[in-house]
């Protein structure tokens, strides 16, 4: 597949391969196998795509993530008792 690659980077930025008639011929001298080269030279993308096994588009879909439920800790809230004193000492 890597000759196909080479191929196809060699036409797009070659100037001189961008008319059909010299796409053909390099087409034609190239190295690839039969079975390559009439795809190539039918622009029949689908038939190519086939038969360089490439694989359809990959999707990647994200979720965002749940909360998680809070959890009543005892570090977090204070006593009773603790309250009624910083609220003295804080008025005082």
């Amino acid at each position: 597949m890597s000759n196909v690659i080479e191929l196809l980077e060699r036409m797009g930025q070659d100037a001189s391969l961008q008319s059909t008639e010299e796409q053909c011929i390099a087409i034609k001298s190239s190295g690839l196998e039969e079975s390559i080269k009439e795809p190539l030279l039918k622009k029949d993308l689908i038939k190519l795509k086939k038969e360089l096994d490439i694989c359809p588009d990959v999707v990647c879909i994200f979720f965002p993530a749940e909360d998680e439920p809070e959890k009543d800790s005892p570090e977090k809230e204070l006593p009773k008792e603790d309250e009624s004193e910083i609220k003295s000492v804080a008025n005082g």
